[in-house]
């Protein structure tokens, strides 16, 4: 089952590596928005969406750039 995953980046942050796991485990947008909209007003800022299949992370694909 797809979750989804939010990550944000808190106020006066600016390295994307720094993220910060707010939401974890939403099956739907809705929820996104919900906690999206509470975590600006705690000051987060610079969202990103991801999504967790349930599957262990394969690293021999890894691709590097």
């Amino acid at each position: 089952m797809r979750e989804l995953l939010l990550y944000g980046l808190e106020k006066g942050e600016s390295r994307d590596y720094m993220e910060t796991l707010l939401l974890s485990g939403a099956k739907t947008m809705a929820g996104i928005e919900r906690v999206t909209k509470l975590a600006t007003e705690a000051g987060f800022h610079s969202f990103r969406v991801g999504s967790y299949n349930g599957e262990a992370p394969n690293f021999a694909k890894a691709v590097n750039v």
